[in-house]
C-alpha cells in the first residue's frame, strides 16, 4: 500500500520538459533511431549478400 502511494506521489512530482530540453530529446532520440536503423540495414545487406 505504502509503494503504491509512494509512486503517485513520485509522478505527480514530475514537470514537463521545457522546449528547449524537448528539442535536445527528440535529436538524441532521432541520432539513435538513426544508428538502430543503420545496424539493422548493415545485417540485411549482409543476409542478401550470402544468399
Amino acid at each position: 500500500m505504502d509503494n503504491e502511494k509512494k509512486e503517485v506521489e513520485e509522478k505527480e512530482d514530475v514537470e514537463p520538459l521545457t522546449e528547449e530540453e524537448f528539442k535536445e530529446y527528440q535529436e538524441k532520440d532521432a541520432r539513435t533511431t538513426k544508428k538502430v536503423l543503420r545496424f539493422f540495414k548493415a545485417i540485411w545487406e549482409a543476409i542478401n549478400f550470402f544468399n
